[in-house]
């Protein structure tokens, strides 16, 4: 696949295999176990006092966790994008949306700076994955390749990444065409499930289709993308350098009785 024959727009390509990303920022150092320190508010966040306006540290320390959930997405992305180099149909592969740009300053859902207007950088909650396969018959292996990139990057000091929070949309290598978006369900089709009464849903197994969308192309190609496997260019973005969370010594307990 070529960038004449398919009009690529707006593709990130450093070609890079250990920094494929268009930023490196400075993630600042953040201990997991502080969160348990604080209330969680409604939205699942930190909200030390919703009475009291964030302080510039409190700022900071959710810039940070913006910016290590996107780099967990990248992460997972690298991962993933090993795991599917090995497939032999599996002819490109790049991620988009937030996970492939800077992230920047919006006022975001979370009530203690939301109803203030106080904006923090974007948060990446999902990863968007395009992938251009050159046959359609083999999607419960791609499926499987997906969850054994996923593995690698569970035990992070991040956390993880789920399977329902990256979206793999599939595309024909030889034409460009979209196809639909690899199923997360464990069955093709799943019973009891209303998505698979979709139109066409699962014409091909593990394709799965949306009601009422409809794919997007100039859209799609206006979309900064970050290219992370090249078969044709003999690119291969490496496997992910992911911190590990170092084990916490356990508090002694003062009421045990032995």
């Amino acid at each position: 696949m070529s960038e004449q024959d398919h009009n690529f727009h707006n593709v990130i390509e450093f070609r890079n295999p250990d920094q494929p990303w268009p930023d490196k920022p400075e993630i600042p150092d953040f201990t997991p176990d502080d969160l348990f320190e604080h209330e969680i508010d409604e939205d699942g966040w930190v909200d030390d006092n919703d009475f009291d306006p964030p302080s510039d540290d409190d700022i900071d320390e959710q810039d940070g966790l913006m910016l290590r959930r996107q780099r967990l997405f990248r992460w997972a992305a690298q991962a993933i994008t090993v795991a599917l180099s090995k497939m032999p149909e599996v002819e490109n592969v790049a991620a988009f949306g937030a996970v492939a740009q800077p992230l920047t300053k919006e006022v975001p859902r979370f009530r203690q700076f939301r109803r203030r207007g106080i904006p923090i950088l974007h948060e990446c909650g999902d990863l968007d994955l395009a992938v251009w396969v050159s046959r359609l018959d083999n999607l419960k292996e791609l499926k499987r390749a997906m969850g054994r990139g996923l593995s690698i990057v569970q035990n992070s000091g991040d956390g993880g990444v789920a399977h329902h929070q990256v979206d793999v949309h599939i595309f024909d290598s030889e034409s460009g065409e979209y196809r639909g978006r690899l199923c997360i369900f464990g069955q093709c089709p799943k019973p009891g499930k209303r998505e698979c009464l979709v139109p066409g849903c699962g014409k091909s197994l593990f394709l799965q289709q949306f009601a009422k969308y409809h794919y997007n192309r100039a859209q799609f190609e206006g979309e900064p993308k970050v290219i992370l496997f090249d078969r044709s260019k003999r690119f291969l973005v490496r496997p992910p350098r992911i911190e590990r969370r170092r084990p916490q010594p356990r508090p002694a307990d003062h009421d045990a009785p032995f």
